[in-house]
């Protein structure tokens, strides 16, 4: 029984000497890759591969402005977040004071963080805008990852009334090419959440 074992472990003394001998050169060879996060979208033949951020998109600014008096009449309330956005995530809700008629959606510029919404305020008003309020739906990021709640409250003033959209956006910082309105057709309902 010991003849036969010694003659396959002298038979396998030559395989593993030469993988012994070769193992160095094999590891030169494949050099393991370093890791990578990926810092940005990665374009995929028609799809983009987002990866999810450390943090949840936040509102990075509006118009009005929190807390500021802007004039009465046609206005375009703008929410911009610090991430790219989906177009189709996005909800509205009462604050604690009055909620301006708006157009029932948004509409979601080119930048794909800014969203403008047509709206009519009256003079010497406070109001008040819930975005992400407590419940299903709301503005996310492309990787889905929903924004953090936020309430926009401001005033309006006694005077001169803002009467076109045009005079509206001018306000709002807003060029020619970033009209609030998505279609033409007349809607004067209050904006609620995305169904």
């Amino acid at each position: 029984m010991k003849e036969p074992t010694l003659r396959h472990s002298l038979a396998a003394f030559p395989v593993l000497a030469a993988l012994l001998l070769a193992a160095p050169a094999l590891a030169a060879e494949t050099p393991a890759p370093a890791p990578t996060a990926p810092a940005a979208p990665t374009p995929l033949t028609g799809v983009v591969v987002v990866p999810p951020s450390k943090e949840p998109p936040a509102v990075a600014s509006t118009y009005p402005a929190a807390g500021a008096a802007v004039s009465p009449g046609t206005l375009v309330l703008k929410v911009t977040f610090n991430q790219r956005m989906k177009p189709e995530d996005w909800r509205f809700d009462r604050g604690a004071d009055g909620y301006p008629q708006c157009l029932a959606r948004p509409r979601l510029l080119p930048d794909e963080k800014t969203f403008v919404l047509l709206c009519s305020v009256g003079g010497n008003g406070k109001f008040s805008v819930q975005l992400n309020a407590a419940g299903p739906g709301g503005f996310s990021n492309l990787a889905g990852q929903r924004a953090t709640p936020f309430e926009l409250q401001f005033s309006t003033s006694e005077g001169a009334s803002l009467g076109t959209i045009q005079e509206a956006m001018k306000a709002a910082g807003l060029k020619p090419e970033d009209d609030p309105v998505m279609d033409k057709r007349p809607a004067t309902t209050l904006a609620a959440s995305n169904p």
